[in-house]
């Protein structure tokens, strides 16, 4: 029989493992973060040193664009794109209590990439909805 410990033992290998392919399979990702919905960064591949401010932040990112999309009536977030001179900054939704967050070079194609994100995204959600 499973405790809830043993469960969040296992859903925190699951999601390392998830984040570990996503990498392996994208190199230009510099980070990836999985974050709940209110902004505890719960998993992170390849750590970057300001991970739970980049999860505090990615969750408050996420309030704004979803109360943007709601008053153009733009239907249901699906991704937020943030480009910077030297990176860019990709969150997507990860079902109802998480967001998947990468960062990548500013020169990074965005399709594999989103792609990815967005399988991995499938497999996330199922862990938290």
């Amino acid at each position: 029989m499973s405790t809830p410990e043993t469960i969040e033992k296992d859903n925190s290998k699951r999601l390392k493992e998830i984040l570990d392919e996503l990498t392996s399979h994208n190199p230009d990702i510099l980070s990836a973060l999985v974050v709940s919905a209110d902004g505890l960064n719960v998993a992170s591949g390849i750590p970057h040193a300001s991970d739970d401010s980049i999860a505090l932040i990615t969750s408050d990112l996420i309030d704004v664009a979803e109360n943007f999309c709601d008053r153009l009536e733009q239907g249901t977030l699906n991704r937020i794109l943030l480009e910077g001179g030297e990176r860019t900054t990709v969150v997507i939704k990860a079902g109802r209590h998480a967001v998947l967050a990468v960062l990548i070079p500013a020169s990074t194609k965005l399709g594999l990439v989103t792609l990815s994100m967005r399988q991995a995204s499938i497999r996330i959600a199922a862990l938290f909805d």
